[in-house]
């Protein structure tokens, strides 16, 4: 791509997001303008993403683990989603340049001792090259359960985001992925940590356990509980069958 300034992104994103949730009054040859930019940013991530890509891919089977690699680039709408939902937050506005997701590479390991090993060869390889300090959501879980480990690494100036899941973790995830699909019309979406208290808490506490069981943790009759009475509640809504 053609290289624009840190300022003219940030406009570019932020004249989109204006324009698609807050009905901004904006002239068709703008928005035309800031989408091809925006269009340009992210393919400007692909190269960078697969170099990402082929070194986990590599230290991956230097540590002889089981895994599933992916790699996907964030569709446009979700990039201008996501600006959309950093305004007012707590830590400020994300502006575009700044997004450290809009490439992203994700290793699925059997277990958590190999995701570890994998970790320990991440931050060993790649350390100079993060942009931040690593996000664990294994030991801090978000709020709905979700669990990985997230890294964001710099290639060719482009921040590429790296994440490691366990099994387990991933198919809490693709769990969370179909419910958005199926129940985004009663105002579930997982993703960005929205649905009725009865999904937000089935899906906390089924993490919790699958997290428990996975990495060999006690599993108390309390947390069982807990989840049965998750599991019922989300039936009696119409979420689920039984």
């Amino acid at each position: 791509m053609v290289e624009v300034s840190k300022n003219k992104l940030n406009r570019c994103g932020e004249l989109v997001r204006r324009y698609a949730y807050e009905d901004a009054d904006v002239s068709d040859a703008a928005i035309d303008e800031a989408l091809h930019v925006i269009h340009s940013f992210r393919e400007a991530h692909a190269y960078p993403l697969l170099k990402v890509r082929n070194g986990l891919t590599s230290m991956v089977r230097t540590e002889i683990a089981d895994d599933v690699i992916g790699q996907r680039l964030k569709r446009v709408p979700r990039i201008i989603r996501k600006l959309q939902r950093t305004v007012g937050s707590p830590t400020g506005t994300t502006m575009l340049a700044r997004l450290e997701d809009i490439g992203g590479v994700r290793a699925i390991l059997r277990d958590g001792d190999e995701l570890n090993r994998v970790r320990r060869r991440v931050e060993k390889n790649w350390k100079q090259q993060f942009r931040r300090e690593p996000r664990d959501y294994i030991t801090s879980p978000k709020e709905i359960g979700y669990r990985a480990v997230h890294f964001v690494v710099i290639r060719d100036d482009r921040a590429i985001e790296v994440q490691l899941r366990t099994r387990g973790q991933q198919q809490w995830a693709e769990a969370a992925e179909a419910a958005d699909a199926r129940l985004g019309h009663r105002g579930v979406n997982l993703k960005d940590g929205e649905a009725p208290v009865e999904m937000l808490e089935y899906f906390a506490a089924t993490g919790d356990l699958i997290y428990r069981r996975e990495y060999r943790l006690p599993v108390s009759s309390e947390l069982l509980a807990r989840v049965e009475a998750a599991r019922r509640a989300v039936i009696s809504q119409g979420y689920y069958s039984g």
